[in-house]
């Protein structure tokens, strides 16, 4: 008697866990595509008619998205305006994807030996439209991947437990 009346409950529980992985796994994934412009287009006039530039910055920092910066800036400056790099982020490798006449460069920035040494010769200034790539460490990969294991655990365990239902 109690089978029949879990039977329901435990097909929408098994439903609901498979359709929501595919979700989670894309939302983790999620990347974006980097437009072509002209080289006029990049600039904006911001307050006090600063010239500003679009930055884009991924990966591993507190608010990643899109800035509007003032023409000028940083990799530090603009790393710290998005809220700096979690605990999770390997800041001896933070890429700038570039682009150039239809090419893209990637340049690799190591913060760490800046902040070992004080050499501001390091850190690029950033041009429009460039993307910051601030990747996970070793650490991050790994509770991922333990993080997906755990969730297909619970799925295998509903899908066993739907089974002795019948």
């Amino acid at each position: 008697m109690l089978r029949r009346r879990l039977e329901p409950f435990a097909r929408i529980l098994l439903l609901v866990a498979a359709l929501m992985m595919p979700v989670h796994i894309a939302a983790q994934e999620a990347g974006g595509l980097m437009l072509d412009q002209n080289r006029a287009a990049q600039y904006y006039l911001g307050a006090r008619n600063a010239i500003h530039i679009t930055i884009n910055v991924w990966g591993q920092v507190l608010k990643p998205g899109q800035y509007h910066v003032p023409s000028g800036t940083d990799l530090l400056t603009l790393l710290s305006a998005a809220g700096g790099p979690t605990d999770r982020s390997r800041v001896d490798n933070v890429r700038i994807v570039r682009r150039y006449n239809q090419r893209e460069e990637i340049l690799e920035v190591d913060v760490r030996r800046y902040l070992k040494t004080g050499d501001v010769s390091l850190i690029p200034e950033l041009n429009p439209g460039d993307t910051i790539v601030v990747s996970g460490s070793v650490f991050n990969l790994v509770s991922r991947v333990i993080g997906v294991v755990g969730q297909l655990a619970v799925i295998l365990n509903a899908i066993y437990l739907y089974q002795r239902i019948d």
